[in-house]
């Protein structure tokens, strides 16, 4: 089955799409779709051509460039390596978001001046917008990327809380939203548990 092999190559990393494959299928069966395969000669056989790859979207290249370089996949940094070397612009936006999420990831509050400061006089308007976003809320700021101390944990289960009742449309209660908070805490520490003794 030609979409069967499909799934499967797709779950090894094959980014095309299904037409090569059912072409390259249709060949080896024989006359009036009787679904028998025929023994295929390799030699016969004329080479598929994968289509040609995407180039990558501008929300990939944006989440690759907040990876740690020793994250980041070869190709993926060849690729910015690359897109930097061709435009001085996109060289400087690139450092420029790499500086700040090495600010954020080793908490340099400090270095926050200095960064918008570069970033004033860089001239990209989507980065400028970006620090002054910053700066309306600079104290905040500053101390996000200065101190230990982080209300992530309050807001992740606050967004968690919030997409529940978006499940329900509006239309559960709260005794309703509290069984499926605490039905999915349940679930979630059973599998913790035992994932932990298959270790």
């Amino acid at each position: 089955n030609g979409q069967q092999m499909y799934r499967e190559l797709k779950e090894q990393g094959y980014t095309g799409s299904d037409q090569p494959i059912v072409r390259f299928l249709a060949q080896f069966r024989q006359e009036k779709d009787e679904r028998l395969f025929k023994q295929a000669d390799p030699s016969q056989a004329t080479p598929i051509q994968a289509p040609p790859k995407r180039p990558p979207t501008a929300l990939q290249v944006a989440h690759w460039i907040t990876f740690k370089r020793e994250q980041r996949l070869d190709w993926q940094q060849s690729y910015l390596d690359q897109r930097g070397s061709q435009d001085a612009q996109i060289a400087q936006t690139y450092q420029l978001m790499e500086e700040f999420t090495t600010m954020l990831r080793e908490r340099e509050g400090e270095r926050l001046d200095e960064w918008l400061d570069h970033v004033e006089k860089q001239g990209v308007s989507e980065l400028q917008s970006f620090a002054q976003g910053l700066k309306k809320d600079y104290d905040a700021v500053k101390a996000g990327l200065t101190l230990k101390w982080s209300d992530g944990q309050t807001e992740g289960q606050v967004n968690r809380l919030k997409f529940l009742k978006r499940q329900m449309y509006g239309r559960g209660g709260f005794q309703l939203r509290r069984l499926r908070v605490l039905h999915r805490t349940e679930t979630r520490r059973r599998k913790l548990s035992a994932l932990k003794e298959a270790c």
